[in-house]
């Protein structure tokens, strides 16, 4: 797991590339849609603005002992219940608010980003080691502290991805965000996970990456539970599959199809193909 002093520095780093990135935009750009389903380039910085302000709003409720939704929010246990409708559903809904924002904004927007962030930062780097283990709300779940900043992390990483890769096809993740974010699918599978096909037996799927992110992961899905982590070595996988971190990651977000990174070689399985097949099913992004 990341560390705080990792965390906090990851978070300026990013936010800092970014916001340098938006500020060097050509103003057509900001109207350009993103690869976030709905949202223009614009509407992906208004989300990344209002959605850290929310963050910031729960660590802060939480350091004080309070994880009750605020008001207006869902109970945090609902999300686990929800069929993948209704978390479309819900997508859709929450994804009228960033556009109401940036409407608000306007010209003010990148300063809004700015500041929202440097907010988001420095109370991260004012916690103590035991506040950063508190619990607090957030909408798919009660989580300590440094989940909830893995998620800023997440966030940020991802939905720069996404305003990147609409205007440069080939942008790729930035290679100091992919562990940090493997430490937040471990912290919260459940963000992910979609329970469906019941297997009677525990299924394991490994992850050898390559490239930059040497490593082997896996993902187990047991039930309606699943659980990821660095891979039990002495535990036999069902599916092994070769791929970058990068395209791991965008996997699990939904950026990239599972059968599309199978086509194009940039997922390579061996074991039972039955099971592979399993995977996308309950994992369908973000």
């Amino acid at each position: 797991m990341s560390t705080q002093v990792e965390c906090v520095k990851v978070i300026q780093t990013e936010s800092a590339r970014l916001q340098q990135y938006l500020t060097a935009l050509p103003q057509d750009a900001w109207t350009t849609p993103s690869a976030c389903a709905l949202w223009e380039v614009r509407d992906v910085v208004a989300h990344l603005t209002t959605g850290i302000e929310g963050f910031t709003l729960r660590i802060t409720r939480g350091l004080q002992g309070d994880t009750s939704p605020p008001d207006g929010l869902p109970s945090p246990h609902l999300w686990k219940t929800l069929s993948q409708e209704e978390r479309r559903q819900r997508a859709l809904r929450l994804a009228q608010g960033p556009i109401a924002l940036r409407e608000r904004l306007g010209n003010d927007l990148l300063s809004g980003f700015s500041h929202a962030w440097d907010q988001f930062h420095h109370l991260l780097a004012t916690l103590t080691a035991q506040d950063w283990h508190q619990p607090c709300y957030q909408g798919r779940g009660i989580i300590p502290v440094h989940s909830l900043a893995h998620a800023g992390i997440f966030e940020l990483a991802i939905h720069g991805w996404d305003i990147r890769s609409a205007l440069e096809p080939s942008a790729p993740l930035a290679p100091d965000v992919l562990l940090t974010l493997l430490d937040f699918f471990a912290a919260c599978p459940h963000w992910f996970f979609l329970p469906g096909t019941r297997f009677p037996t525990p299924v394991r799927y490994r992850f050898a990456f390559t490239g930059t992110l040497i490593s082997t992961w896996d993902i187990v899905v047991e039930g309606d539970q699943a659980h990821i982590g660095p891979a039990a070595a002495a535990t036999p996988a069902h599916v092994t599959f070769a791929c970058d971190g990068e395209t791991f990651v965008l996997l699990m977000c939904g950026r990239l199809g599972f059968d599309a990174a199978m086509g194009d070689k940039r997922l390579i399985p061996t074991g039972d193909m039955a099971v592979a097949q399993a995977l996308k099913q309950w994992f369908q992004g973000v």
